[in-house]
C-alpha cells in the first residue's frame, strides 16, 4: 500500500537522529516515549510549524513544495498546550461561522451543525461561552472545526494527557469514528500506552531514534525495553507478562473476565 505521509532521514536539534517511518492511508497511528524525548516537536514538524527541507512528504510533495497555507488545509494539528482563543460569545456562534466557511448552502450549513452537535455531544453546550467550557469540551470543539476542512490527516499530540478515564475513552470513540466515516488517517502521540493499544499501529521513541514499532500489542510486550524508557506497561499486559513467565497462560489477554477463566482452566 501506498504510503501517506513519508518521513525520511529526520536529524533535529539533539531529538531525532536520522529517523524514517511511514503513515499509511486510513490508519490510526499511536507515537508514544518517555518524557523529554520529542514527541511535541515532531508533531509540530509533521504540521509544518517547524521546517525541515526534504523531510516530509504528503501524497509524494515534500513540505515546501505546496503552495503557501496548503499543508495546513488537507493536515489538521491539534496541540492543547497551544493556548485557544475562540472569537464568538457562544459556542453555537463558534461552530456555525466555521461551517459557513465551507459549507455554502443554508440548508446543508444547518445540517452539518445539527450533526456536530450530536455527534461531538455538545448539546448543552451550545449557548455557553466556549472560552469558558471544560478543556474536553474545547478540544471537541477544535476537532470539530478542524474536521470540517476535510483534512487528509489529523496531527495529535497528547491529548488524552488531561482527560479522565471517561473521557479518554469517549475521546478514542469518537475518533474511531471519525477515522470510519471519513477514511481520515490519524497521527497521535502520548506517554499512556493503555490509549496506545487503542491504535492500529505504535512506535516508540527512544534515544532518538525509533527503538520499536509494530501493531500495539506486540509492542508492549517488549517490557524490558519500555521500562528502561521510562514507560508504565498497561496493568494487564503487565500482569500478562509475569503470569506468561510463570507459564500461567500463554499470551496477553487485556480481558480481566477472560484472564480469569484461562487461569482457572
Amino acid at each position: 500500500m501506498k504510503e501517506l505521509l513519508e518521513i525520511t532521514n529526520l536529524t533535529y536539534q539533539d531529538l531525532f537522529d536520522d529517523i524514517s517511518f511511514q503513515i499509511e492511508p486510513g490508519k490510526f497511528v499511536t507515537i508514544s516515549g518517555g518524557n523529554n524525548c520529542g514527541k511535541t516537536t515532531l508533531i509540530r514538524i509533521l504540521g509544518g510549524e517547524i521546517s525541515l527541507l526534504q523531510t516530509v512528504r504528503l501524497l509524494g510533495m515534500y513540505i515546501e513544495e505546496y503552495p503557501h497555507n496548503l499543508w495546513k488545509e488537507i493536515t489538521g494539528t491539534i496541540i492543547p498546550q497551544d493556548e485557544t482563543t475562540f472569537l464568538f460569545e457562544t459556542v453555537e456562534e463558534e461552530l456555525n461561522y466555521v461551517i459557513q466557511l465551507f459549507k455554502k448552502n443554508a440548508e446543508e450549513r444547518k445540517e452539518t451543525y445539527k450533526d456536530i452537535i450530536k455527534k461531538y455531544k455538545l448539546t448543552k453546550f451550545q449557548k455557553k461561552n466556549p472560552n469558558e467550557v471544560p478543556d474536553f469540551i474545547k478540544i471537541k470543539i477544535i476537532l470539530a472545526e478542524k474536521m470540517l476542512a476535510s483534512p487528509q490527516i489529523l496531527f495529535l499530540d497528547d491529548i488524552c494527557a488531561e482527560l479522565d478515564t471517561k473521557e479518554q475513552k469517549e475521546f478514542i470513540n469518537l475518533l474511531r469514528t471519525i477515522q470510519l466515516e471519513t477514511k481520515i488517517s490519524i497521527v497521535m502521540t502520548t506517554s499512556d500506552l493503555n490509549i496506545a493499544l487503542e491504535s492500529d499501529y505504535l512506535y516508540i521513541l527512544g534515544n532518538k531514534e525509533i527503538v520499536l514499532s509494530g501493531e500495539p500489542l506486540s509492542v508492549v510486550e517488549k517490557d524490558n525495553v519500555l521500562n528502561k524508557l521510562g514507560l508504565e506497561l498497561p496493568f494487564m499486559v503487565d500482569l500478562s507478562v509475569k503470569l506468561r513467565d510463570y507459564n500461567v497462560v500463554d499470551k496477553i489477554e487485556l480481558d480481566i473476565d477472560r484472564m480469569v477463566d484461562n487461569i482457572w482452566k
